[in-house]
């Protein structure tokens, strides 16, 4: 059964007349083409792609055949597609996302009620993946762990974040990648402790942490994979005590992972574990999450995660902790949920210390 097939038996269960989705990473979910747009899945009738006239050839190439393309006038906006509807399309749609101001300028036109968010139908069907998007997320994590071995060889006292970054950039994209996945952290020093990285640059010294955290995009799909490393062969105490202690929740938390979980008792699962060595102050964001089109994706693993986790999907494992102004430890994999446990597709070797 085709994706559009499995989104229309969500749309006539959930008793919507159809979804109008604007979302590009959706767009392509569904239809296979990379660009801007607006995609219409009416219960009844043929799906619509309208595209603006910049990208009309590209639809016409990489659009599938499950859907009818239009070419928008270039002063076209979601507003006049929604004014020439049939008015039983517009009886009861829903939508992926869509901001304020469009959604105010939209309800003008629609019976009250008839607007509805149907995100979670989508997500239904984009958070398990079939056979064809695994063995891209595979491919994908096969070059970021390729990188990731380069980012440890190049790390020393003396040289640039910015020329870590780079170097890993260039080899990423030898590598077959279309491009990094995200903004790739080479974070040393005190900026470690802060998770995402922070504007600027700085020489990495002999006696730094240092936090990389690199993902690479393959044929449309994402990796996701961090590594903490320490410039010397001999890290101190605390530095090496807080590695194991990541190092063991990681584990700990793959090792627990089987179908049906749920995603909030997970996370609870590793903060307990966190907490039982006294570090739950410093646990300062969530798990993981999902990685597919987007390199973040329900289903979350945090607090406040309601999924069910479910053979096919494909998740992240990133717990950390961080020291403020000290330094951070993160260690994360990108895996595939399986009938009996994990798979872990992104892979090099969990070593702190670099000579």
């Amino acid at each position: 059964m085709s994706r559009i097939s499995k989104l229309l038996d969500l749309i006539q269960e959930n008793e919507l007349s159809a979804i109008l989705i604007r979302s590009s990473a959706n767009i392509f979910y569904f239809t296979g083409f990379r660009g801007s747009g607006f995609l219409l899945v009416p219960l009844d009738g043929r799906p619509k792609l309208y595209t603006y006239p910049i990208d009309y050839e590209l639809a016409q190439i990489y659009a599938c055949k499950e859907v009818d393309l239009e070419k928008l006038r270039m002063s076209s906006t979601i507003e006049t597609i929604v004014e020439e509807l049939p008015d039983a399309i517009k009886s009861r749609m829903g939508f992926d996302v869509m901001d304020a101001q469009d959604y105010l300028k939209i309800i003008g036109l629609l019976e009250s009620e008839s607007l509805k968010p149907a995100s979670d139908l989508i997500w239904k069907l984009r958070m398990t993946k079939d056979s064809g998007e695994v063995e891209r997320i595979r491919k994908a994590s096969e070059i970021a762990s390729r990188c990731m071995e380069l980012a440890s060889d190049i790390l020393e006292d003396g040289v640039m974040e910015s020329e870590v970054k780079a170097e890993i950039l260039e080899e990423m994209l030898k590598l077959g990648a279309e491009k990094a996945a995200f903004d790739l952290i080479i974070a040393s020093g005190p900026r470690s402790s802060i998770p995402h990285g922070a504007p600027g640059d700085r020489a990495v010294k002999r006696g730094d942490v240092v936090v990389v955290d690199l993902g690479a995009v393959y044929d449309g799909y994402c990796s996701d994979m961090t590594r903490t490393y320490y410039i010397g062969s001999d890290p101190p105490e605390e530095v090496e005590k807080i590695y194991d202690v990541v190092l063991d929740v990681k584990s700990f938390t793959q090792d627990s992972i089987k179908p049906w979980t749920l995603s909030s008792s997970l996370y609870e699962s590793a903060y307990s574990r966190f907490a039982k060595r006294g570090y739950e102050k410093y646990v300062i964001h969530g798990l993981g999450h999902g990685v597919g089109i987007e390199v973040h994706e329900p289903p979350r693993l945090s607090q406040a995660g309601k999924e069910l986790l479910s053979e096919g999907m494909t998740i992240t494992i990133e717990p950390g902790i961080y020291i403020p102004k000290k330094f951070g430890v993160r260690i994360e994999d990108t895996v595939l949920i399986e009938k009996d446990g994990v798979k872990v597709l992104t892979s090099s070797p969990y070593e702190l210390a670099i000579a």
